[in-house]
């Protein structure tokens, strides 16, 4: 049996580790997942990034095969190729796309169609079961899946309030420093919570510039981050910018792509720019 299924990046408005609540941003940056069902109990294949092999592991892959063939009473193996624009662990949500992509593959292999959120709760677990996440990031799957932007309460995984945005380019530094999850056992989150929650309610009143710009600064500062990056994309007149997710990934959403770009693109800790859009 075979199947496809795809999902998307996202940048992060409130990152929800602080405070288990949190809002996210779809964005064209886009996971396919390809997979084959076999009798053999194996999982084996391989992960592209823009055309690249990566040489990652299959937790993420074991765990979607584990919650998958569980709950659908499935036996056998996985094979599977995931091709995907998301550069991994910078803090654009691969873990989510890459997990919704995959459930969503394993659906269309067996025939079963289920409502959007059962999908994202599926590979929330997986994401869970596979250690890829802190807080569940029901968040960034739900914008990944769903697009637009997601506020959520991570804790009772629940979509509090979706609504679309305009479609505006989005610029992304994306740094040679990868930061995994594993690296961050240890932080203090709860001291920047106080002022997490104050722009929470700033994304909730419909403030989600203003509460993105302030959710970057704090995270990044918490976590040792350089913040100009930020403020250069401000002076080039974005209208948002931040540390998406745990980094080390800076995105900006501006009107004026190409001014941002010339700015970051001076900087010697670039890896590379990466032009998209909301989705």
């Amino acid at each position: 049996m075979r199947g496809k299924g795809e999902a998307y990046g996202a940048i992060t408005v409130i990152n929800a580790i602080a405070t288990g609540k949190g809002a996210a941003i779809g964005i064209k940056l886009r996971t396919e997942a390809h997979i084959e069902i076999v009798d053999e109990d194996v999982i084996e294949g391989e992960i592209r990034i823009d055309g690249t092999e990566e040489v990652c592991d299959f937790d993420l892959v074991r765990a979607v095969k584990e919650v998958m063939f569980r709950k659908f009473g499935i036996e056998g193996g996985l094979r599977v190729f995931i091709r995907s624009e998301i550069p991994i662990s910078r803090g654009l949500k691969s873990s989510s796309a890459a997990a919704n992509a995959l459930v969503s593959a394993v659906l269309d292999a067996i025939g079963e169609k289920l409502d959007p959120l059962e999908v994202i709760k599926l590979g929330v677990e997986a994401a869970k079961v596979a250690g890829v996440t802190i807080t569940g990031a029901f968040d960034d799957a739900c914008a990944s899946l769903l697009g637009g932007l997601c506020i959520t309460d991570n804790i009772n995984t629940e979509l509090i309030k979706r609504e679309e945005v305009d479609r505006l380019p989005v610029v992304i530094l994306v740094p040679r420093k990868r930061v995994s999850k594993g690296s961050l056992k240890g932080v203090n989150f709860k001291i920047v919570a106080p002022y997490v929650e104050e722009a929470f309610k700033l994304a909730l009143a419909g403030k989600w510039r203003e509460a993105m710009v302030i959710n970057g600064i704090l995270y990044a500062a918490l976590l040792g981050y350089d913040t100009s990056p930020i403020f250069e994309a401000l002076k080039a007149g974005a209208i948002a910018a931040a540390v998406s997710g745990t980094g080390p990934a800076v995105v900006a959403v501006t009107e004026d792509p190409e001014g941002v770009r010339e700015v970051w693109e001076e900087r010697e800790d670039a890896e590379r720019i990466i032009i998209t859009e909301t989705r």
